[in-house]
């Protein structure tokens, strides 16, 4: 096997340690739509809006200081524990599966490594795609200039579905070089989001739209991040009964 993807007890207890931190991430970022009055102030259209996120208890809440700090100490130990709690389950849960995950890594590496490194094209599709992808950022860098709320809910609702269209383009990568096209790609999506804020009339700190991306692009990553696992599990498994 490849050890490009280490599978020994260890790195999947680890591995599953980390998707139940992402989980426990992603209900603390729902927890806002919850706990916040009418949405919140996503687009900074509603600052008179209450606003609070945490689960299971509240840690942050505006207009709440929690004497001089930002957020509340004891809440954020709590959710803090349940995390590890969750992470240390999930870690748990990966080591009687361990052969079956072994055997879909390997299927894994097989089918997605490219066979030859560092080939970087498009396909016409994905020319096309591109094309399609550069237009709407033309269009969104000039809305985001004149200050329009309706980009950061663009934003917000897609950011997570064009960075994985994005990191999918290019053909003959392999999945550490479509990581490498990923983050820088997610930086610049994010300072758009900031630029776009600033923009705002009121302008929305950047905090708060690095808050709100938090809120809405977790969830949405866990969801992407969901459906590609599922969709390769049932890829490999009927490949593997042909």
């Amino acid at each position: 096997m490849s050890p490009a993807i280490v599978t020994t007890p260890s790195r999947w207890f680890i591995r599953g340690f980390l998707v139940g931190i992402l989980i426990s991430g992603s209900l603390n970022a729902v927890s806002y739509f919850f706990r916040s009055e009418g949405g919140g102030n996503l687009l900074g259209t509603a600052p008179e809006h209450y606003e609070a996120l945490g689960f299971p208890r509240t840690l942050w809440e505006t207009g709440n200081m929690y004497g001089g700090r930002f957020i509340d100490l004891p809440g954020l130990l709590t959710n803090a524990l349940f995390a590890a709690a969750l992470g240390a389950v999930c870690g748990l849960l990966t080591q009687p599966f361990r052969r079956r995950l072994n055997e879909l890594v390997e299927r894994f590496e097989q089918a997605v490594i490219a066979p030859q490194r560092g080939t970087f094209q498009f396909s016409l599709r994905g020319l096309l795609t591109l094309c399609g992808l550069a237009s709407v950022a033309a269009a969104g860098a000039h809305y985001a200039l004149a200050g329009n709320p309706a980009v950061l809910g663009i934003i917000y609702a897609l950011g997570p579905w064009i960075l994985v269209l994005i990191a999918f383009l290019p053909v003959g990568l392999d999945w550490q070089q479509r990581v490498a096209v990923l983050v820088p790609t997610a930086l610049l999506l994010m300072l758009a989001a900031v630029a776009t804020g600033a923009a705002l009339k009121p302008p929305l700190e950047f905090d708060k739209v690095l808050l709100y991306i938090f809120v809405c692009w977790t969830p949405q990553s866990v969801l992407v991040a969901l459906t590609l696992t599922v969709g390769l599990v049932f890829y490999h498994t009927a490949v593997a009964k042909q």
